[in-house]
């Protein structure tokens, strides 16, 4: 039987996080990764840094990246208190490439990848994750721990108006 998410922690696993990295899409945001990544981050002293790379082509406007980092910040006030120290960085441009260059530049000792489980059908037909995720696995400086997630919440979406409230999409 596995231990409630609560309880696990970077020990349960032998990786050592002072400084955990983890990127979120804010368009299918994990709600799940949370607790994992409070458990991950060392107690004492260690930082959490949530990282959202926006697309060049598509929102790379200032108002995207305004609308991105206020719902970082919520995030880390909702969802990732009393964890130590969180910090928040927006980047635009391809996604491994800036997951790399944050990795580099914030010292990470961990990467927390959130990965949407693979239909049943896109694993029979032998389609591995995508392409951010085997990018990272391969090339990253740091460790990589990928975790499969179920469930998403578009932040964009929902946290329009402050008094939404949250719903999940399967």
């Amino acid at each position: 039987m596995s231990a409630p998410i609560s309880r696990l922690s970077c020990d349960s696993f032998g990786v050592g996080a002072n400084r955990l990295l983890l990127p979120i899409d804010l368009a299918k945001c994990p709600l799940e990764i949370f607790p994992l990544a409070k458990g991950f981050a060392k107690p004492e002293g260690g930082e959490i840094e949530l990282l959202y790379v926006l697309d060049l082509q598509s929102n790379a406007s200032q108002r995207g990246v305004y609308e991105a980092e206020r719902h970082l910040e919520r995030i880390g006030r909702d969802y990732l208190r009393p964890a130590g120290k969180a910090s928040f960085r927006v980047r635009a441009g391809i996604p491994h490439e800036q997951i790399f260059a944050e990795a580099t530049a914030a010292r990470a000792d961990l990467i927390l990848l959130p990965v949407h489980t693979l239909s049943i059908w896109r694993r029979l037909a032998g389609s591995g994750y995508g392409e951010t995720a085997r990018h990272l696995v391969a090339g990253a400086s740091c460790g990589v721990f990928v975790v499969d997630v179920r469930m998403c919440f578009n932040c964009f979406r929902h946290w329009e108006e402050e008094g939404s409230s949250v719903q999940w999409e399967a």
